[in-house]
């Protein structure tokens, strides 16, 4: 069995978080230990460099590290947040085993 926060979202009536602002950034992380990365539903795996929500919104808002995203090897196309001495974005292999947060409606 594969591991994918997103077919796990989906099964339960939701999607990976999207943060269109501010407010919704720092809603999120005041759920989430502040030592813990975490998948949120940003990905480029269809092009390279342009990102999107899982959920089909548009991507409005990005808060990323320093030289993130960088695509490190080719390989990252999901975004982990909570990432770092910062506390914000990274893009990184989307199999990486981390908590992630589903919003369902």
């Amino acid at each position: 069995m594969s591991y994918s926060p997103q077919v796990t979202c989906l099964n339960n009536g939701g999607n990976l978080a999207s943060v269109h602002n501010k407010q919704q950034y720092d809603f999120l992380k005041s759920l989430i230990s502040s030592s813990q990365s975490y998948w949120i539903g940003g990905y480029d795996a269809v092009s390279e460099g342009k990102w999107f929500w899982s959920d089909g919104s548009q991507m409005n808002y990005r808060l990323w590290n320093p030289g993130e995203p960088n695509n490190l090897e080719s390989s990252e196309h999901c975004i982990q947040m909570n990432f770092g001495a910062a506390g914000n974005w990274n893009d990184q292999k989307c199999t990486v085993k981390i908590p992630f947060v589903c919003v369902i409606s």
